[in-house]
């Protein structure tokens, strides 16, 4: 018999979670199956995620035209999501490789319209690391690092009562270094945990002028970020990349689409990573999962346009039971939504890290029916959402009808429609999917008077469509 075949569903978005021919039977002598262990190697392409906690101190420099002069000492903290892709090389014990990564974080001061918090960086650089041992690597790092600072007020200047409002954001370059140590775990997996310091050029952030006296006020800040993840890189025994696992076995599951409805459009993508390398049977499970969204909203005295971003890194177990596979997750999720004109009666807005819990459970292939529910809850914006899915199974073909819903503090979208799974193959080992739904979304906006839009967008049609590979 063949191993089952089963699906996960993943923030809505359907993931195959395909399984590989048995062995054939026979008879084979014991000399045969003895090989030579292969020496772990560092070389290959990988991505991973990681989560962690940031520390920021800046000096706020201000100068006037009546010759005041003034240095003041200013930090904020919070925690933080990453998701990084790279390639190493190795000679002997000497690993070299390349990288870029990306932290949502939640590094703040001060509070509610009168703070600041760092929301995102991005980082592209390099490392050099000496293997202490074959499966333990001492690197360090360094690069370019651009760090973007979302004002909340507290670059305001208060002239007497008159409130000269500072720029609303701010993008500040610069470099950084760091280090840290990585060990091997097997199948592919590496625990990577990693110190870093930046450094960023100083950047104004209030120039104005009140009549009698012009002023620059300028941020020159430092951010330190201590993380620990966990990345995968892809079999190194199988040659070119794509080529699918040399075992046999299904270990990681890439994932991205695109999602549209009315005054709504939202890209996203993610990653499941089977920690005992192998998606068929019971263990560990890690994800990752992002999405940037654009959304309009108001009535008809005007409108909201808001940016959505947002990233997840949870550990969870997948348990077979029978018919059915069972996954629950629990990790941490970033994210930062602005707003432009900032609508400070919109609670969903800002920067949230929150504590985040998801359950998924789903029918296998084959059965001649399919069902997957789909469920998680946020503490970020107090977000719930979810998926049904009901209907047929045609030799891993599935389709039928489902309904979604999200709620964020208060603002309701639910849905309903139609969805379809088409299997195929990339390459022969390299199974593939596509996923498409689409539907009608209605819409409670918390009485807040707004006529159309919202958090998910407004009333009207949807679709959703996205690319599932196996690895």
């Amino acid at each position: 018999m063949g191993k089952r075949i089963f699906t996960s569903v993943m923030g809505g978005f359907a993931l195959a979670l395909m399984a590989t021919p048995s062995l054939a039977d026979g008879m084979v002598s014991l000399k045969d199956t003895i090989e030579e262990p292969a020496a772990p190697t560092w070389s290959g392409m990988y991505f991973g995620g990681s989560i962690g906690y940031g520390w920021n101190d800046s000096d706020n420099v201000y100068n006037d035209t009546d010759g005041v002069h003034s240095v003041v000492g200013e930090d904020a903290d919070g925690g933080l999501v990453s998701l990084v892709w790279g390639y190493d090389c190795q000679w002997d014990r000497i690993v070299v490789g390349v990288f870029g990564d990306i932290d949502w974080s939640d590094i703040s001061r001060g509070r509610d319209q009168d703070g600041m918090t760092i929301d995102r960086s991005y980082n592209i650089g390099g490392r050099i690391g000496y293997l202490v041992r074959p499966t333990t690597l001492a690197f360090v790092t360094a690069g370019y690092s651009r760090a973007h600072f979302d004002n909340d007020g507290w670059w305001d200047i208060n002239d007497g009562g008159v409130i000269y409002p500072g720029r609303g954001d701010a993008n500040f370059d610069g470099y950084f270094i760091g280090g840290g140590l990585e060990t091997m775990l097997g199948n592919g997996f590496f625990l990577r945990g990693e110190v870093r310091y930046a450094k960023y050029d100083a950047e104004t952030t209030n120039a104005n002028s009140d009549g009698v006296t012009s002023w620059v006020d300028k941020e020159d800040p430092e951010i330190v970020t201590a993380k620990l993840g966990l990345v995968y890189k892809f079999d190194r025994g199988s040659g070119p990349l794509g080529g699918g696992s040399s075992d046999g076995n299904i270990k990681v599951i890439s994932y991205g689409g695109v999602d549209v409805a009315k005054d709504i459009w939202t890209l996203y993508s993610g990653n499941l990573v089977a920690l005992n390398g192998d998606f068929t049977r019971s263990g560990m499970v890690a994800r990752t999962f992002g999405w940037y969204s654009e959304y309009e909203y108001g009535d008809s005295t005007g409108s909201v346009d808001a940016e959505d971003r947002a990233l997840d890194v949870m550990l969870g177990y997948m348990h077979y039971m029978g018919p059915m596979v069972a996954i629950g997750y629990v990790g941490m999720e970033v994210r930062d939504i602005d707003l432009s004109p900032d609508d400070t009666g919109n609670k969903v807005r800002g920067t949230e890290t929150g504590f985040k819990l998801a359950f998924e459970l789903e029918t296998g292939d084959e059965q001649p029916y399919y069902f997957a529910l789909d469920t998680s809850y946020s503490t970020a914006f107090d977000t719930f959402y979810g998926n049904a899915r009901v209907g047929w199974n045609l030799n891993g073909t599935k389709f039928g009808p489902e309904g979604e819903i999200w709620n964020e503090e208060g603002d309701s979208t639910y849905r309903l429609g139609a969805f379809a799974v088409l299997p195929f193959n990339l390459r022969p080992t390299l199974p593939a999917e596509v996923s498409v739904s689409g539907g009608y979304q209605w819409v409670e906006d918390n009485d807040r008077g707004i006529t159309f839009g919202g958090v998910r967008g407004g009333e009207g049609a949807y679709f959703n469509s996205n690319l599932k590979i196996n690895f």
